[in-house]
């Protein structure tokens, strides 16, 4: 799955991976099956994450609360602790728009990757979200033998300033620079390690 995850061109670059081993390939198996449950239920990412997290909600084409799994054309509506969007009314927006599976006798693995995008509620076509257009987080779990393995990258991370007011331009500047630096990878860590957490 990894050739799916776009080229890094421009801006920042994140990848963050957490793993465990179990003892034998029928314990992983069995596990796994836990792990893509969490993983396809967004959400509830926040509570695999831990508190005091980014705040992710599944929402369908028109942007209404959805209980199912993502699927392309699907939206995550995240709340970014402390700094709220002005441009998507207190939200971060992201399109799904790639979501794939695959299997063979000895793994399986699961991708999903989303892109900054404009609020669907809302008529205009800004981006709402504190990185531009171009760049993308790609979400990942497999299972190669008795190994799990949460992945995400981020690419192309480059601050969403355009067409935006003075308040929103410095909003999405620090919420940008804090994540590139470190918070989006403090925030993607606790959430890998959430997602594979195996409790005995």
């Amino acid at each position: 799955m990894h050739e799916k995850i776009p080229p890094q061109k421009t801006g920042a670059k994140s990848d963050t991976i957490s793993e465990i081993e179990l003892d034998s390939v029928a314990l992983a198996k069995d596990h796994f099956d836990k792990v893509k449950r969490r993983f396809l239920d967004v959400n509830c990412w926040e509570l695999f994450a831990g508190t005091e997290k980014a705040e992710f909600s599944l929402r369908d084409g028109k942007g209404k609360l959805s209980l199912d799994h993502p699927k392309v054309g699907d939206y995550f509506r995240i709340k970014v602790p402390g700094l709220h969007n002005p441009t998507g009314d207190g939200y971060d927006w992201v399109q799904v728009e790639k979501f794939e599976k695959e299997q063979d006798e000895n793994s399986e693995c699961l991708y999903i990757r989303v892109r900054p995008t404009s609020d669907p509620t809302k008529p205009e076509d800004t981006t709402a979200h504190f990185f531009d257009s171009k760049a993308t987080s790609n979400f990942l779990i497999k299972r190669e033998g008795k190994k799990i393995i949460a992945e995400v990258h981020g690419r192309n991370e480059i601050p969403n300033t355009e067409n935006l007011n003075v308040i929103e331009k410095i909003r999405n500047s620090l919420v940008a620079v804090g994540g590139m630096i470190a918070g989006s990878k403090f925030q993607w860590k606790s959430l890998t390690e959430g997602l594979i957490k195996h409790e005995e």
